[in-house]
């Protein structure tokens, strides 16, 4: 196994979510772990002392007929590969929109799946494969007069991110900061749309997408949303993504195990009534420097605890397999 840090020693095109100018918004230390088989990208985050080796996107095969051995074996030797070498500290949670099929040895594993659509279905079909809530509510919102708007306005859309974040105890969301360096780097792979009902703004919602699949990566809702404009607004994007050809509508992580009545049965069922497949997998993390990986966590508590938050680990959050 090698780690390339320059895209175009790889020879290959990649998804968006993997590509260079992707990676260089999250980091300056990113790069490609490779062997014959797969490619995998990365970049570092580093907080004070602490390293974190975060995933941005699956395994990328560079040979067909690849199967789940050969997964594991790539995995395993990953392992292997950023231990020996020190990339980290701890390998973290990958990206949201990241799934395995299989669990690298001497990691902690949990179950994880996302939420995607075919886009090759024409308007009837589409809208036929709703559940009879959603249709109803979408017919509802449109009736209504709510408007879905693209928009350049980063601003906008963030605040309303950092607003339902906040109003749902979550620390962390994206900056401003952030979000206009991915708007510079990757416009022509980005979008951002509102749902407006009388000129005022019911949510917002920002994808990534590229000739495969487009990406719901951040969401907003003003705290009393105009009934069904969130439906519409998904609705809406389905149909532009469809018009540029993409092939799937990805709605980016969901939990597999949820307790019942939790915040995560609704957003499970909100994505599921979209006439969706959930595709399962697993996401990890694995541990590289026990004791630097215990300070962090013993600093992220103290810190947030301070300002009013409580912190797990988000592997621990889900719960892990044995």
């Amino acid at each position: 196994m090698i780690n390339i840090k320059n895209e175009y020693e790889l020879h290959k095109d990649l998804p968006i979510l993997a590509q260079e100018k992707y990676l260089q918004c999250k980091s300056e230390n990113y790069g490609y772990l490779v062997n014959e088989n797969y490619i995998l990208a990365y970049f570092i985050d580093k907080r004070l002392i602490f390293t974190r080796m975060i995933f941005t996107y699956g395994l990328i095969p560079l040979k067909e007929n690849l199967n789940i051995e050969d997964e594991k074996i790539f995995l395993d030797a990953m392992v292997d590969f950023v231990k020996d070498e020190k990339l980290c500290d701890f390998i973290y949670k990958a990206q949201s929109n990241v799934l395995f099929n299989v669990c690298p040895k001497e990691s902690d594993c949990v179950l994880w799946g996302s939420y995607e659509l075919s886009l090759c279905l024409d308007d009837d079909e589409l809208i036929k494969s709703f559940h009879g809530k959603h249709r109803n509510v979408i017919k509802k919102a449109q009736k209504d007069g709510v408007e879905i708007l693209e928009t350049k306005d980063i601003k906008i859309v963030q605040n309303m991110i950092a607003d339902t974040m906040t109003r749902q105890n979550v620390i962390h969301f994206p900056s401003l900061e952030y979000l206009l360096k991915l708007q510079k780097a990757i416009e022509s792979n980005l979008l951002c749309l509102i749902a407006l009902k009388d000129g005022e703004l019911q949510g917002t919602a920002i994808f990534i997408y590229d000739n495969e699949r487009s990406y719901y990566m951040y969401g907003g809702s003003a705290l009393r949303p105009n009934s069904g404009s969130i439906n519409l607004l998904h609705y809406e994007a389905m149909k532009i993504f469809r018009e540029k050809n993409v092939k799937f509508y990805d709605f980016v992580g969901a939990r597999i195990e949820f307790t019942k009545g939790s915040k995560y049965e609704g957003l499970d069922r909100f994505k599921n009534r979209f006439g969706t497949t959930l595709v399962k997998g697993y996401s990890f993390r694995t541990i590289v420097n026990p004791l630097k990986f215990k300070m962090f966590n013993i600093l992220s508590k103290t810190y947030l605890k301070l300002k009013g938050y409580d912190y797990i680990d988000p592997i621990d959050s889900i719960g892990t397999i044995k």
